[in-house]
């Protein structure tokens, strides 16, 4: 005959407790890489497009002048003219996401900006540069700047 009111043991609330921690930890991850996959594809479409509206203001002749994009380590800046002033307050700071970076950026020359020429939006840097997680390095995208002016990541 056996009790009717009988409850559970320990091992039966303590093996519970051990698949619903399981079961946690394995989401919590899932969702983790999840959004720094997230963060690294959103921080690559932000530095395109503000290249992509340093061009379009260039060959609008927006302010009769060229804009180009400074590429630094943790953020992007658009600015007017010919050169990069980092005392210019018309400067637009765009920070990247904190789960990411810049890194590699091999452009002709060998500086780090990007400068449109007005009428053709070409430009004279042309290259690469990478955005990556700083969590997972070898986890990155990389945007390439053609002589034409065009900007794509992959």
């Amino acid at each position: 005959m056996t009790n009717p009111n009988r409850g559970f043991t320990i091992l039966e609330i303590l093996i519970a407790l051990a698949i619903l921690a399981m079961a946690l930890t394995v989401t919590f991850f899932s969702f983790s890489r999840f959004n720094s996959s997230q963060a690294l594809d959103k921080s690559a479409d932000a530095v395109i497009s503000i290249l992509e509206e340093a061009r379009s203001r260039t060959l609008s002749s927006v302010g009769a002048s060229q804009y180009g994009v400074e590429l630094e380590e943790f953020e992007v800046v658009l600015f007017k003219g010919a050169t990069y002033s980092l005392a210019d307050p018309n400067n637009v700071i765009t920070s990247l996401n904190t789960l990411v970076a810049i890194r590699n950026i091999n452009l002709a020359g060998g500086g780090t900006s990007v400068v449109f020429k007005r009428l053709t939006g070409s430009t004279d840097e042309v290259g690469t540069a990478e955005i990556f997680l700083k969590a997972s390095p070898t986890t990155f995208r990389t945007i390439t700047i053609s002589n034409t002016g065009v900007v794509e990541w992959n």
